[in-house]
């Protein structure tokens, strides 16, 4: 595949691209079904509005790639590593995303609901108006993220790293903070959302 290359409403079906070096390749309105891209090293890759179905992305290196609107499916993310990576208004569903690398990147409008995310590093991603309800964030690492907007609607939480995470907009009626750090900015600004007066000593 030419480095620089642009495809435009084609589908792929039934490839092998594990082990491939692909470079500055752009998709636009394609569908992916059953590609093989395990291992593959995708650098400064943009898929818009693609359709990704059983695509096998396991230990791949995704850097400065984009994922824009597109609708990933059943497809197992397993080791990957996404570095400065754009997701926005992506749909996952049914995807196997842990372990999972992340660095960077900005994950702003997606959809992820009851996607199951324990343990992974999501620290200074831009995750604004993303939809994580119903989702596992267990232990996830997601300090300094930006989560304004952000849809957490019985995600779990518990063990998770908020510090420094821009919170504006969530509902916390909507979330169990139960075991999860955040510092003393956030809790004012959780208590202030109940009702609360917060005043300085």
């Amino acid at each position: 595949m030419d480095a620089g290359a642009t495809y435009t409403g084609e589908r792929f079906a039934v490839e092998d691209w594990a082990l491939d070096e692909v470079e500055r390749v752009t998709f636009e309105g394609c569908a992916f079904d059953d590609v093989d891209l395990t291992e593959a090293v995708l650098t400064g890759c943009q898929f818009i509005e693609c359709d990704l179905s059983m695509v096998k992305l396991s230990s791949a290196e995704l850097t400065r790639c984009a994922f824009l609107r597109c609708t990933i499916r059943k497809s197992p993310f397993f080791n990957a590593r996404l570095d400065d990576c754009k997701l926005t208004g992506t749909t996952f569903t049914d995807c196997d995303l842990r372990p999972l690398t992340v660095s960077g990147g900005d994950w702003s409008f997606v959809v992820a609901r009851g996607a199951k995310l324990a343990g992974v590093t999501l620290a200074g991603v831009k995750l604004r108006d993303a939809d994580f309800s119903d989702a596992d964030l267990t232990g996830c690492d997601l300090r300094g993220a930006d989560l304004a907007g952000a849809h957490l609607r019985h995600a779990a939480l518990k063990g998770a790293d908020l510090r420094g995470a821009d919170l504006a907009g969530v509902r916390f009626d909507e979330v169990d903070l139960t075991g999860v750090r955040i510092d003393l900015a956030q809790a004012a600004l959780v208590a202030a959302s109940y009702g609360a007066i917060v005043e300085a000593t």
